[in-house]
């Protein structure tokens, strides 16, 4: 299955004679083919699900572009879904590409904008027009949030202001309800209420791993007052999966005895550059017997492949993936593709962002264990639904 439509990963910076007026052309040159470089090892890494069409292109300081198409596979990808992912990643590398050629003060990242575009032809002209379009388009608003105080986010995380809520997720042969996932929030009214603006926050202080391992430890708390047999999903990156603080977290004695009903749900906030690397840190670093699921299956990095090395218990199929159901009998011979090849590898199916019965039930029909989603019960507080 592949997809003729070409698309461009553009990065233009906002004010490009500033830093020939600070640097001076001689820095900004060297600059230039170090930038040039730098963005053709992330694009290499970025778009390691995609077919790339090309080099990276700068043709002036302050533009670089790079052009890619999708490749031929079972389980497709939906740009719509993944642009905001691949440029929220994007943009954090370029704001280390910029501080490690020019220094912290023009890192920032509303020093420069990264958009990804559809062009419906490669020849240069159009690329230049899809980019421009696609630039003027770009509303200015942070992919990251730099309005969050470093000071302000680790109070949170060291002082108790993440709220845990829960969301129900049932298996869809009885419709009752076996575990949750949990999720994680700031403040009410806050600017880091929200998981994009928490997140975000954390990813421009680089303090993603401290705080998803406090969201897993406020989660995991929960335990003693969710009921048995009932488990719960929490999310964490590759970066965490492999790192010493999750492993002496998966040791602690007061933690062990409750990962039997804990099920990590891998992330993808970043590429994962080897999955079979991945696994084989995971094998030789974590306790035996402990319960993975990949997130976004379909939609975003991980793809047939990462199941089959990395042999989860559940696989859940993204929200795009859900909410196509029923647009057209391609679509849902295609889904049902997915299902039968993940059951084949020994896991089991999740479907998120369940909205009606006609979803439940094409899944239900099509081999997937457990589902998610509004027609099941929105995400709520933990101290509504578990009162200690």
């Amino acid at each position: 299955m592949t997809d003729s439509r070409c698309y461009v990963l553009a990065v233009q910076l906002n004010d490009p004679a500033h830093f020939l007026a600070v640097f001076g052309a001689a820095v900004v040159e060297v600059a230039h083919a170090d930038l040039t470089r730098g963005v053709e090892e992330f694009c290499g890494r970025l778009l390691s699900r995609y077919r790339r069409c090309g080099e990276v292109a700068s043709p002036e300081f302050g533009r670089w572009y790079c052009l890619f198409a999708e490749k031929a596979s079972l389980m497709r990808t939906d740009m719509e879904e993944q642009r905001p992912v691949l440029r929220e990643i994007g943009a954090v590398m370029m704001h280390e590409l910029l501080i490690g050629c020019f220094g912290q003060a023009t890192g920032s990242r509303q020093g420069f904008n990264l958009v990804i575009a559809e062009t419906d032809a490669v020849d240069p002209e159009s690329i230049e027009s899809a980019v421009n379009q696609a630039l003027s388009e770009e509303t200015g608003a942070s992919l990251m949030r730099a309005d969050v105080s470093e000071d302000y986010l680790r109070q949170l995380v060291n002082g108790g202001g993440l709220l845990s809520y829960f969301q129900p997720i049932v298996e869809l042969q009885n419709g009752t309800t076996v575990g949750y996932e949990a999720l994680t929030r700031g403040p009410v009214d806050s600017a880091v209420h929200l998981a994009d603006g928490l997140f975000g926050a954390a990813r421009y202080h680089r303090l993603t791993d401290v705080l998803e391992l406090a969201c897993l430890r406020r989660a995991i708390e929960w335990l003693k007052a969710i009921p048995e047999p009932l488990w719960i999903s929490v999310n964490l990156g590759p970066a965490l999966l492999i790192s010493p603080e999750f492993g002496q977290f998966v040791r602690d004695p007061k933690i062990a005895p409750l990962l039997p009903r804990v099920v990590f749900e891998l992330t993808e906030h970043v590429p994962v550059a080897s999955v079979a690397g991945l696994h084989d840190a995971v094998s030789g670093l974590l306790p035996s017997g402990l319960r993975l699921s990949l997130d976004d299956t379909g939609c975003g990095f991980f793809d047939l492949t990462t199941v089959e090395t990395m042999r989860p218990e559940i696989v859940k199929l993204c929200i795009t993936v859900v909410s196509r159901i029923g647009c057209s009998a391609e679509v849902d011979s295609g889904m049902q593709r997915t299902i039968h090849a993940v059951k084949r590898l020994g896991a089991l199916i999740l479907g998120e962002g369940v909205e009606n019965v006609h979803q439940a039930e094409v899944l239900k029909r099509s081999g997937a264990a457990y589902a998610q989603g509004h027609y099941f019960g929105r995400p709520k507080p933990a101290i509504e639904l578990f009162p200690l």
